[in-house]
């Protein structure tokens, strides 16, 4: 607990440092960089033809506990937990959510750029 005190402190203090371009670039790129990552997203799950998203689910376990006056009993302990679960893709849709995504990504580039240069002063 204590390292990622110490970890996020010093990621917080090294963010603080960035220069006010690099916060802007950044920024300014964070829209595209957020498409990217959807546009490979789809493209795998294409590929695959499933995609993997979180399950949530309730597991009981069963362990052994004493008791003072009991020498063993069983109890049951409830834990949330969390497993990977493969949804099949409709390949039509998802391909129809591709090809827009790349469409869009060439006005979101476009824009991206334009802001780029705005930071750099240009």
């Amino acid at each position: 607990m204590r390292a990622i005190l110490i970890l996020l402190v010093s990621a917080t203090t090294l963010a603080a440092c960035a220069s006010p371009q690099d916060r802007c670039m950044r920024q300014a790129q964070a829209e595209l960089h957020a498409l990217d990552a959807q546009i490979l997203d789809a493209e795998q799950a294409l590929a695959r033809g499933y995609r993997v998203t979180a399950a949530s689910e309730a597991r009981t376990t069963l362990h052994i506990c004493a008791w003072p006056k009991e020498p063993v009993l069983f109890c049951t302990r409830h834990t949330p937990a969390t497993s990977a679960a493969r949804v099949a893709v409709d390949r039509d849709v998802e391909q129809d959510n591709l090809d827009s995504l790349r469409r869009s990504r060439a006005a979101v580039a476009a824009q991206s750029i334009a802001r780029v240069a705005q930071c750099s002063g240009a």
